[in-house]
């Protein structure tokens, strides 16, 4: 069930060629869903990722330890986020919360299951760019849109 979510959410970013692809390096009030505690979050875990595709690992050990930081940073943020999300979502009655969970949940799974691999010494930073983009993207402009109508109530 979850490797299902994480390929539908990959699949929404990727239907478009990198040329479509929406930047959100820049936030854009249209790119708010109507809490500012939650948007103040996502343009934090968009400059991690973002932090992530830019950092040049050259492969040292000091190196490869600031990547694994810079990783474990996203992973420890995008968790907190991810509770506070879901506890707003429980307060204002979302009707779609389970879904939102299971999201979350497929990141959490890909994500620790790349750490591991990455802790190995097996970094694909292609892949890992590749995945973050597309599921912040789609995450935050599909997924958390969605319930924004419920915040602003």
């Amino acid at each position: 069930m979850l490797r299902c979510t994480i390929f539908r959410i990959m699949e929404r970013g990727f239907a478009n060629s990198k040329n479509d692809m929406i930047d959100l390096s820049e936030w854009k009030p249209e790119y708010s869903v109507g809490n500012t505690t939650l948007d103040n979050q996502h343009q934090k875990l968009l400059q991690l990722c973002k932090h992530v595709s830019q950092y040049q690992c050259d492969g040292t050990k000091a190196s490869i330890e600031t990547f694994h930081s810079i990783l474990s940073e996203l992973a420890f943020y995008a968790e907190r986020h991810f509770e506070l999300e879901e506890d707003v979502l429980r307060r204002v009655w979302y009707p779609r919360l389970q879904e939102q969970i299971q999201e979350h949940d497929a990141y959490r799974e890909w994500l620790t299951e790349f750490l591991c691999v990455a802790m190995h010494g097996n970094i694909d930073k292609s892949t890992l760019q590749n995945y973050l983009e597309q599921w912040w993207v789609g995450h935050i402009l599909d997924s958390d849109m969605q319930y924004s109508c419920y915040l602003k109530k």
